[in-house]
């Protein structure tokens, strides 16, 4: 488990977790681990479970970690519990029908530091898709910092309020984000100074990208 580095999981539709301890002393780090994809799990709440990383130090934990792909996983709440270790390594975040996931990456079980105004930094974070995740509230559950972001693409995920901060970039060109209009304009910002302004992105979506509107009917009495 220690020197694993690609994990593929596909089709166990009565799997509830892909990575759960044993006992609750039990926890696992993953330094190694390059690349998780899992599709077509039925039954699975998460991917890690919460606790599992806390016994660790944070340079240990996912050191190589460095894309998430998920697919279909309809009862999947949440990816990843995060605490005090960063993701320093991870370039691509791709999740695609997982229409429960509530939070990608949550603070995990009994940790102070879990306040809304801390930061994450994803220091070489490049790419996040976002596909028909209906119930999606927060990439994560802290403020994000990403500052090599290169695009984001958004379809059917309504709840979604915030994007990672990219900061000011002087020469680079801007991350791209392609979504509906009617998601962008929901989005909350923290203003220029934190490097989290609508103007620091590059936007592309049209007419075609609106929020289905409900049908019109009339009650028959």
């Amino acid at each position: 488990m220690f020197y694993l580095r690609w994990c593929h999981v596909e089709r166990c539709p009565k799997l509830q977790e892909v990575f759960t301890p044993y006992t609750n002393q039990w926890c696992c780090s993953f330094a190694d681990m390059e690349t998780i994809w899992v599709t077509d799990l039925r039954a699975a709440g998460c991917i890690w479970s919460k606790g599992m990383t806390r016994a660790f130090e944070e340079e240990s934990v996912f050191g190589e970690l460095r894309s998430i792909h998920l697919h279909n996983c309809p009862r999947l709440k949440f990816v990843l519990p995060i605490s005090s270790f960063i993701l320093p390594s991870l370039e691509t975040i791709q999740i695609v029908h997982c229409g429960n996931l509530r939070q990608i990456f949550p603070w995990d079980v009994n940790y102070e530091a879990g306040k809304e105004d801390t930061v994450k930094n994803f220091p070489k974070l490049k790419h996040i898709h976002l596909h028909q995740l209906d119930c999606l509230e927060q990439i994560c559950e802290a403020k994000m910092f990403a500052p090599r972001l290169e695009t984001i693409r958004i379809r059917g995920s309504w709840g979604l309020r915030r994007l990672p901060a990219v900061g000011l970039r002087h020469g680079a060109g801007l991350p791209v984000v392609d979504c509906e209009k009617d998601l962008w304009d929901m989005l909350e910002w923290d203003g220029l100074e934190a490097g989290h302004h609508p103007s620091l992105f590059e936007t592309h979506h049209h007419s075609l990208y609106y929020k289905k509107a409900l049908p019109r009917v009339s009650v028959l009495r």
